[in-house]
């Protein structure tokens, strides 16, 4: 008897582990420009995610999926800005497989001023939630929308 597609899949997982790998990297410091330190799991994920919603998706040829793309919401209302980045960080953010899900998108209206928006948010992850925040610089001049 052949055994059927979903038998054999079960059969190919058996003994396979999903463990995930420690993410030991070294620690960015941002304001000084300064690389120090080791940091690992909970904090590496943090940095992790900072670096990936401050890079300009496809600057870097070697990672050309690596980033965020928002060149192209440059000039448009926050409002319809803000509902495309929350698509675009969940997008962006889902790739890692220490993420589980992004969620509790806020629109920070005090820290968004003229040609920033600033927006606050859940990382579901294998380490647990992580609180994150970020402002992306945008050029609202002579745009009607607030």
């Amino acid at each position: 008897m052949v055994p059927q597609q979903d038998e054999l899949n079960l059969l190919m997982l058996e003994g396979v582990k999903s463990d995930i790998a420690p993410a030991f990297t070294y620690r960015i410091h941002v304001q000084s420009d300064r690389v120090y330190a080791y940091i690992d799991d909970r904090e590496a994920l943090k940095q992790a995610i900072y670096k990936e919603l401050n890079t300009r998706k496809g600057i870097h040829i070697i990672y050309p999926n690596y980033g965020i793309d928002i060149e192209d919401l440059f000039g448009e209302p926050k409002n319809f800005a803000y509902i495309e980045l929350t698509r675009r960080v969940e997008e962006c953010l889902i790739k890692d497989d220490r993420v589980l899900s992004v969620s509790n998108f806020y629109y920070d209206r005090a820290k968004s001023k003229r040609d920033e928006l600033s927006i606050s948010f859940t990382v579901n992850s294998v380490y647990g939630d992580i609180e994150m925040s970020n402002a992306w610089k945008f050029d609202y001049d002579n745009v009607g929308g607030d």
